[in-house]
């Protein structure tokens, strides 16, 4: 992602940018978040490398009469030649 892209998102309402967000992998990132929902909020958190932005991972938080927390991280990516392959 581009400095340009961040200055959009930042106009966005709604979207936060929250340092020092950890994914499922425990790595630091850079948390890109929006809050949906008002009597029982969800709040989505894409994680993002500090100095690549690349995407590292998700995380979504349910507050409602339980609360529930999902974690995701992307260990490893790689490019394929057709559908159905796996990166070696």
């Amino acid at each position: 992602m581009n400095a340009s892209l961040f200055r959009a998102l930042k106009l966005v309402p709604g979207v936060w940018f929250i340092a020092g967000t950890e994914d499922a992998l425990h790595r630091h990132g850079l948390g890109v978040q929006v809050v949906s929902g008002t009597r029982f909020p969800i709040r989505r958190t894409l994680v993002l490398d500090l100095k690549t932005y690349a995407y590292l991972g998700y995380g979504e938080q349910w507050h409602g009469a339980k609360d529930f927390t999902f974690v995701f991280a992307r260990k490893v990516s790689g490019v394929v030649d057709h559908p159905g392959e796996r990166p070696r």
